[in-house]
């Protein structure tokens, strides 16, 4: 006698969530609070503010798209890694990682889709910059000749200023887990070491491999030799790298809730 129904269901199949869904979640998320939105906000308006600020104050050998990127890259970069550690930390802060995680246990791609989505966050801001600077130096009608020199490299060393930065605030939102600690060392911990490789002659030579605000302030404004990359290297790889290894083993081996 033939049945209509399989005595043993098979059972469904469950596939993980695409990499490209997670990071858009994960850019969604960062618009989603209302820190969020004020600080995309607030870095635009710094944006605009530091070009303005460079076309009125700076002297007419400095209205160049170079150097007026390189300011806007700098200012925004200041906020830029407080969006980086808000983009991880608010996982916990508003208690929604173990939903997170419920929903896509494989913690590592949550990991990799918030690093992705800071990139790209970091691309967005160089946009910003980039548009806000060319606007300025063609409302201006005047400046040096060439100033539109080397802007295409200008803009190369400008993303990766800008992902550099934001991927210091992942890394250090990783680390702790927490906004208002992280947000706190990110601004005490480079700072201190800077004021310290800069005051204390026998450290200046670590400040320059160490320091990310002496090795990638030459990334905005230029002049990169192959010393000037393996300090960027190297500081990166202190200040981004080691912290984002230390809190993702944290993240894949504690438990979500502690």
């Amino acid at each position: 006698m033939s049945t209509l129904y399989a005595t043993r269901p098979a059972p469904m199949a469950l596939t993980p969530p695409p990499l490209a869904r997670l990071i858009r979640v994960e850019l969604r998320k960062s618009v989603d609070t209302r820190a969020g939105r004020w600080l995309l906000v607030l870095i635009g308006l710094v944006a605009v503010g530091a070009a303005v600020v460079t076309m009125v104050a700076a002297h007419a050998n400095e209205h160049n798209f170079r150097d007026l990127l390189g300011n806007t890259g700098e200012m925004t970069a200041i906020l830029l890694p407080v969006l980086g550690v808000l983009l991880v930390s608010s996982e916990w802060s508003q208690h929604t990682a173990l939903t997170t995680f419920t929903l896509s246990p494989r913690r590592g791609r949550v990991i990799a889709a918030k690093a992705m989505a800071g990139a790209l966050l970091a691309v967005a801001a160089t946009v910003v910059c980039t548009a806000v600077s060319a606007a300025a130096l063609a409302a201006a009608g005047h400046g040096p000749a060439g100033r539109w020199h080397g802007a295409a490299a200008a803009i190369g060393l400008a993303l990766v200023f800008q992902i550099l930065n934001l991927l210091l605030g992942v890394g250090f939102g990783l680390l702790f887990r927490s906004t208002p600690v992280a947000v706190v060392v990110y601004f005490a911990v480079p700072t201190a070491f800077s004021l310290l490789t800069g005051l204390i002659t026998a450290l200046a030579g670590t400040g320059r491999w160490l320091d990310p605000s002496t090795a990638w302030d030459h990334l905005a404004s230029g002049g990169m030799t192959a010393t000037i990359w393996a300090q960027v290297a190297t500081a990166a790889a202190v200040w981004i790298l080691l912290p984002m290894l230390i809190g993702s083993w944290q993240v894949l081996r504690r438990p979500v809730d502690a």
